[in-house]
């Protein structure tokens, strides 16, 4: 039996699982996956914000060869989830999930334990890394929420009512003054966004941070070439709040085209579908005008439902980090096509990886162009995959932020 020289213990807001399940929680269990190691012994003291039950849980645990141990949340923010009473966060200072605290039994069990690593994942509980200051510790955040917001109140979709601008305002100010008063010294802030880190380090300049790429979560061998007569185009994702202004201006400028012959031309030569919720309305109208389309609302293989189809378009209109499912897409051979939000801290490169458009007027042009001559752009999706997956393979990253 191999010893076990180095003990790294997780705590997080969110119970790791496969795919992100009602939370961001698919981040922590791949790093851990690809971090398999004889000699390393992992522990997870969870929140469980994303409920996963107790049979999923020890599945995890197999999988993954760790030990799981969920922690109970204050009861308060129990009753206020319960009794639907979020508009209660208006008198805290800081997000809901930052109240999330450790018992001093826990506390005192994890130090006995004596953990070469400490590692928090998720920006709100980033101050537990107080109790652990005898230790290495890392906190992956992994993106800067404050930059959201203040990204989002640029967003003309943001600024419609009111209502709308003080609540993202609210959040803003909410995250901004966690994040300047959050600093542990000798902790390392590990974020999957360059543009987080610089924003981040720009309200806390002692701080030691860390840009790493985004690790890839699944990819299976493709051959890429892509359908005829139709080439098949897939927008996933649901259909929300965040990507609701560049969606707006895609289809519009699709569906109110004033040549017939684009449309007609764009009718026969592409089939869309869409995965994911909310886009009912769209799919609708598309094939009223002729299109054939398709919307799945929930795929059970994710991966093999994303490799029928030839072109992913992404229009993102704000975030922060990296996409996980443009990268999911690009690894899987097929060609992506985004905003420039959606492809940001991804390894492609406009025009030989991946293309990004910066005007839904331009996806008429790119469409026929890309059915006019497939071949440049099966070499171009083949291109995307072969870099992300070098340069977005999990255990690389893993090796680099845990060693």
């Amino acid at each position: 039996m191999n010893k076990i020289e180095r003990k790294i213990i997780l705590i997080s807001l969110s119970t790791p699982t496969y795919n992100n399940v009602r939370a961001a929680s698919a981040l922590p269990y791949h790093l851990i996956e690809g971090y398999q190691k004889n000699d390393v012994d992992f522990e997870v003291y969870s929140f469980n914000i994303n409920a996963i039950e107790t049979e999923e849980i020890k599945k995890i645990e197999d999988r993954l060869h760790v030990r799981i141990n969920v922690l109970k949340r204050p009861w308060w923010i129990r009753i206020i989830m319960a009794l639907h009473l979020l508009p209660l966060r208006v008198f805290l200072r800081y997000p809901l999930t930052y109240y999330h605290y450790l018992p001093t039994t826990v506390v005192q069990r994890i130090r006995k334990s004596r953990p070469d690593v400490m590692w928090i994942y998720g920006e709100e509980i980033a101050w537990l890394a107080k109790f652990f200051q005898d230790c290495r510790c890392i906190v992956t955040m992994p993106d800067c929420e404050s930059l959201f917001y203040h990204r989002l109140l640029s967003k003309r979709f943001a600024v419609k009512s009111l209502f709308h601008v003080m609540k993202s305002a609210f959040a803003y100010y909410q995250y901004l003054a966690m994040e300047r008063n959050m600093l542990v010294q000798g902790t390392l802030y590990h974020f999957v966004g360059r543009e987080d880190t610089q924003f981040f380090h720009t309200m806390q300049p002692r701080a030691e941070v860390l840009f790493l790429r985004h690790p890839l979560y699944d990819y299976r061998d493709k051959h890429v070439q892509f359908h005829q007569p139709k080439i098949k185009l897939l927008v996933a994702g649901r259909n929300d709040f965040y990507m609701a202004e560049a969606v707006e201006d895609l289809f519009i400028t699709i569906l109110k085209t004033d040549s017939r012959t684009d449309k007609q031309f764009l009718q026969e030569h592409f089939q869309w579908t869409f995965l994911g919720k909310g886009w009912e309305l769209i799919a609708e109208r598309l094939q009223q005008v002729g299109f054939e389309v398709r919307h799945i609302t929930f795929a059970p293989d994710y991966i093999a439902e994303l490799q029928q189809h030839d072109i992913q378009i992404t229009p993102i209109s704000v975030g922060t980090g990296t996409k996980g499912k443009v990268l999911d897409a690009i690894a899987n051979g097929l060609l992506e096509i985004g905003t420039p939000g959606a492809l940001e801290n991804i390894v492609v490169e406009n025009g030989t990886s991946c293309i990004i458009y910066q005007e839904a007027k331009e996806l008429i042009g790119i469409l026929k162009d890309i059915a006019n001559q497939p071949e440049r752009y099966e070499k171009m999706a083949r291109s995307g995959m072969e870099r992300v997956r070098q340069y977005h393979n999990a255990s690389d990253i893993a090796e680099k932020l845990f060693s």
